[in-house]
C-alpha cells in the first residue's frame, strides 16, 4: 500500500491535508493490539482526523483519498510466483485482511491486480465487522471453507495482528520480517527473500489452507 499522508495531500487542497493523513495513519495504528475486536467505522476516524484541523469532512473525498491510497500499493516480487505455485499444487487460500474504508474499494483493487482468482474466500474486516487478532475474524476465515485449525498455516507481518490471533485459535503461524526479530509466538521466521521457499516447502502436496495476512 501507499501512504495515506501523501494520498490525501494529493486528493485534498487544503495546506493541513498531510498532517490529517498523518493522524489517520496515527489513529489506524491505534487498532493493532490484542484486545482490539471490532472493525470501527472508517468515515469516524476520518472525520475525527479532519475535525482536529477545524477542516470538513466530505465522504466523497475519504472515498477518492482511499482509492488513490489503494492504487499506489505494488506487489512484492515474489507474489504471483508464490501464488501460482501454491494453486498448481492445489493449496487451499484465504486471504484474511484488516482493512480500514469501504470495502469495495479494497476489493476492486484486488480485482485489479488480478489476485481475487487465487483464493477459495476473500474476508476483509470491514465486510465481518471484525479485525485480526480477534478469535471471532480467524474462526470465520477457517468456517468460510470448512478448515481445521490444525491443518492451516497463517502468514502475515504483525506479531499481534497475524501471529497472536492465529496461536489464540491453534493456527501455525510465520512471521515474515526483513527486520532481526525474536519472536514469541510465531513458528516460523523468515525474510520475504526465504517466503516463497519456504511456504511451498511446507505446504508441499498438502490441500491445507493457507490464510494470508
Amino acid at each position: 500500500m501507499g501512504c495515506l499522508a501523501s494520498s490525501l495531500k494529493k486528493t485534498l487542497d487544503v495546506k493541513q491535508s498531510f498532517q490529517i493523513g498523518k493522524l489517520i495513519e496515527q489513529y489506524i495504528h491505534e487498532l493493532y493490539i490484542p484486545s482490539q475486536i471490532f472493525q470501527p467505522d472508517w468515515e469516524s476516524i476520518w472525520q475525527l482526523a479532519f475535525s482536529s484541523y477545524g477542516v470538513q469532512f466530505e465522504r466523497s473525498i475519504g472515498l477518492k483519498h482511499l482509492a488513490d491510497f489503494v492504487s499506489r500499493g505494488g506487489l512484492y516480487e515474489y507474489t504471483l510466483p508464490l501464488l501460482e505455485t501454491l494453486s498448481a499444487q492445489r493449496t487451499r487460500l484465504i486471504l484474511l485482511s484488516n482493512v480500514t474504508g469501504q470495502t469495495e474499494i479494497f476489493q476492486q483493487d484486488l480485482d485489479n491486480r488480478g489476485l481475487t482468482p487465487y483464493f477459495e474466500r476473500v474476508i476483509w474486516s470491514s465486510e465481518i465487522g471484525y479485525r485480526k487478532p480477534s478469535m471471532q475474524a480467524f474462526q470465520l476465515a477457517l468456517n468460510s471453507i470448512g478448515a481445521r485449525a490444525s491443518s492451516t498455516l497463517m502468514v502475515g507481518d504483525s506479531e499481534i495482528a497475524d501471529i497472536q490471533g492465529a496461536k489464540a485459535v491453534g493456527i501455525d503461524a510465520m512471521l515474515v520480517s526483513d527486520q532481526h526479530v525474536v519472536s514469541r509466538d510465531a513458528d516460523y521466521v523468515v525474510t520475504r527473500a526465504d517466503v516463497l521457499g519456504e511456504i511451498v516447502r511446507l505446504t508441499h502436496m498438502s490441500p491445507s489452507p493457507v490464510n494470508r495476512q
